[in-house]
């Protein structure tokens, strides 16, 4: 029987600190055994995939629906799927040996927990709501009903663990 690798959401606004933050968080899980998967949002898709001139990127251009780039330590994936859904990140094109996957972005995807990322310098409310699935907030001033200090990501971590990682274990 296989299991459901628990998944939740770190949203935020444009450079409000959600990927340094998710990083920390992986480090520290990483550190400790547990297999984290991640999913990023490019949503205007500015992100370097590959080096212009190089093969797979030549291969992707010329069309390829899939190029893969294998190497002794790296594996990567470059697919051409336009209709692609979140179900489809996480069911089809992530590993299933997983303990968690962590999601950035993707801030109406419905199916996860989600934690915004907000700091007082952005002077701004929260993008989503707890009907939205909001669990908590990282933060270095918000007040909300469950908060985590942004500069302490071994907090969240252990939460996650606690909340997340240990509920698996015990299925």
């Amino acid at each position: 029987m296989d299991k459901k690798i628990p998944v939740i959401s770190i949203v935020g606004a444009h450079n409000s600190g959600k990927t340094t933050f998710i990083t920390a968080v992986i480090n520290i899980l990483s550190s400790k055994g547990y297999k984290i998967g991640a999913i990023k949002h490019d949503p205007k898709g500015k992100a370097q995939h590959d080096t212009p001139g190089k093969d797979s990127y030549k291969m992707f251009e010329a069309g390829a629906r899939q190029v893969i780039l294998a190497s002794p330590n790296r594996i990567t994936s470059f697919i051409r799927d336009p209709d692609y859904t979140v179900d489809d990140l996480i069911n089809i094109y992530m590993l299933q040996d997983l303990d968690l996957i962590i999601i950035e972005g993707f801030k109406s995807y419905k199916n996860t927990d989600k934690y915004e990322v907000i700091r007082k310098e952005e002077n701004r409310e929260l993008i989503i709501s707890e009907k939205d699935g909001l669990k908590g907030v990282i933060t270095d001033y918000y007040p909300f009903r469950k908060t985590f200090d942004i500069n302490n990501p071994a907090e969240f971590a252990e939460y996650i663990e606690i909340h997340y990682l240990k509920k698996q274990k015990d299925l």
